[in-house]
């Protein structure tokens, strides 16, 4: 009986002890984790003509606040506080140096020399882009790193809202691209825009002949007196019957909006007659004192408005100068109409791109033997071809192939930089044809110096 007892002692203190361990680990806080950091992917490109790569355009930031800054093609960055880690994951507190720019066609891509070719399960194709950023962070001379809890947003134009578009990071290690999951879409019109802007009541109106006046003979009604120099301008003429009145009352409405009411009485005979009105003024002296009071009285709202309307005609301009170039380039016909924005989410620092793959071109093929226009032997580099509404880019080194049935362009440079090229019309000579045959190129002799020297000669 006794050592029934000790078993029973000894098994009760085996499981307070077994209780006391598990409700301590229980209660055993979680160590606080620094954030992963992710490689950056950033890649060393390979532009064709290094002189003439995109340049960079520089910020600097206190990263323990929220950032919002404007390219000046009118991308938007959206940067949360605490963005920026170190190599060790640590929040960065100091100074950050940003290096951003943003690529939107073909022209672009080549002289950045930005790689676009994907491999799509064992399948080479292209990408599509629909809008591509690179953004490189620094503290002093150090590298950067997303902070995976504070992500970086850009908003960025885009001539599509299809949504079989991904978002691509380019990785340094092996130069391909990864994907990313997908951005997000918004688009608007301005004149939507335009017409959601904060409400002030309208500008003051210059007399006309359809105004009136209203004067109280019998001094009966002290309210009317306020309005002894001002006119009422009738908003639609058609609909207002005020006449001579024993009685006259002035209601103000909204956005700078009056009711005027005439009231006509013989003995227990009523007539009212009601008239919507502006606040008009005789030109000249009276106009210019009722301009001052309203800018005065409605300084703020009007302040308020300005930096509204100037925002949304910053916005649009910048748009309007991409929609120009897409059109120069003959890239995608889009009628500007609709403003279409792409938010790229930033998961890694480096090169990001809204993307599609497609299929090389088909149809037909050449094995070209370069030659210029006096038949003499080229060696061509970085032979690229465009086509014609596809916002992408073709490399070949060897045979080409292109789709005959739409506009194409063809070009690359020479051992000594010079632009070499053939547009649509050349190709209707060409034999679709895997058997060599020269191609008879243009040679651009002059060297360009701009962005611009180059559009003009290619497109």
């Amino acid at each position: 009986m006794k050592n029934r007892t000790k078993i029973i002692v000894v098994v009760s203190v085996v499981i307070i002890v077994l209780l006391t361990i598990k409700n301590c680990s229980c209660n055993r806080q979680k160590p606080t984790l620094k954030p992963e950091v992710s490689i950056n992917n950033y890649l060393l490109t390979s532009p064709p003509l290094p002189e003439l790569d995109l340049p960079y355009q520089k910020f600097e930031i206190d990263p323990s606040q929220p950032n919002v800054l404007f390219s000046k093609y009118g991308a938007k960055i959206i940067v949360p506080a605490d963005a920026f880690l170190d190599k060790d994951g640590n929040i960065i507190k100091g100074k950050v140096q940003l290096s951003f720019r943003e690529f939107y066609n073909p022209l672009d891509f080549y002289l950045a020399g930005i790689p676009m070719g994907y491999n799509d399960n064992g399948i080479e194709r292209v990408l599509e882009s629909g809008g591509m950023v690179e953004l490189i962070a620094k503290s002093s001379t150090n590298e950067l790193f997303v902070n995976p809890n504070s992500k970086i947003n850009v908003d960025l134009y885009s001539w599509t809202k299809s949504k079989d578009f991904n978002l691509y990071d380019l990785d340094k290690t092996n130069g391909k691209w990864i994907e990313k999951g997908k951005d997000s879409i918004s688009s608007s019109i301005l004149n939507d825009e335009n017409n959601a802007l904060p409400s002030i009541p309208p500008l003051p109106k210059v007399a006309t002949r359809a105004s009136f006046t209203i004067i109280d003979e019998t001094n009966n009604y002290p309210e009317i007196e306020e309005y002894k120099n001002v006119h009422f301008e009738p908003i639609d003429i058609s609909k207002c019957k005020i006449s001579d009145a024993q009685e006259m009352k002035v209601k103000p409405l909204k956005n700078g909006i009056f009711e005027v009411t005439s009231i006509i009485k013989f003995g227990t005979f009523r007539k009212e007659n009601k008239c919507e009105c502006y606040l008009a003024f005789e030109a000249g002296k009276d106009y210019n004192n009722a301009l001052l009071i309203y800018q005065k009285k409605y300084a703020k709202l009007i302040n308020e408005r300005k930096v509204v309307s100037d925002k949304i005609k910053f916005e649009w301009d910048k748009y309007y100068d991409v929609v120009n170039a897409y059109r120069k380039l003959q890239i995608k016909e889009l009628s500007g109409e609709e403003k279409i924005i792409r938010t790229l989410s930033i998961n890694n620092f480096g090169f990001v791109n809204c993307d599609l793959p497609i299929n090389f071109p088909t149809g037909g093929e050449i094995n070209p033997n370069y030659v210029d226009e006096n038949g003499k032997a080229l060696a061509l580099n970085n032979v690229v071809l465009v086509e014609k509404n596809t916002n992408a880019l073709f490399r070949y080194k060897a045979n080409v192939k292109y789709n005959p049935k739409i506009d194409n362009m063809l070009w690359g440079l020479t051992n000594d930089k010079k632009i070499a090229f053939i547009k649509n019309a050349d190709f209707g000579s060409l034999r679709k044809s895997t058997s060599k045959q020269k191609v008879r190129m243009h040679i651009h002799n002059e060297k360009v110096n701009t962005y611009e020297d180059i559009m003009k000669v290619l497109f």
